[in-house]
């Protein structure tokens, strides 16, 4: 996680085989999952990325995937908020 400019940035990459260019915007659609994922052996329904989407854009950021040096890489971007005074802050 780092910061640039006004956006905080957020990479998370696993070591897989990473998708093919065709597969990456569908992966972020509810119940799709890429051919070798969809036997019932190895679990998932589809729904991670679909609902990290939803949250990612809650919070007006986005979300994006592409293969990475290593296999899958999903980036996060946030925007930076405003300073907030302390006694605006929730405590709990």
């Amino acid at each position: 996680m780092h910061r640039e400019g006004q956006n905080f940035l957020i990479a998370i990459e696993d070591k897989g085989p990473g998708l093919p260019d065709t597969e990456l915007e569908r992966i972020f659609d509810e119940f799709y999952r890429v051919d070798e994922a969809r036997q019932r052996e190895s679990g998932g329904h589809g729904l991670g990325l679909p609902i990290a989407r939803r949250a990612v854009e809650l919070h007006d950021g986005e979300i994006s995937a592409h293969t990475g040096r290593k296999g899958l890489c999903v980036r996060m971007s946030f925007p930076v908020q405003a300073e907030t005074s302390s006694s605006t802050l929730l405590r709990c």
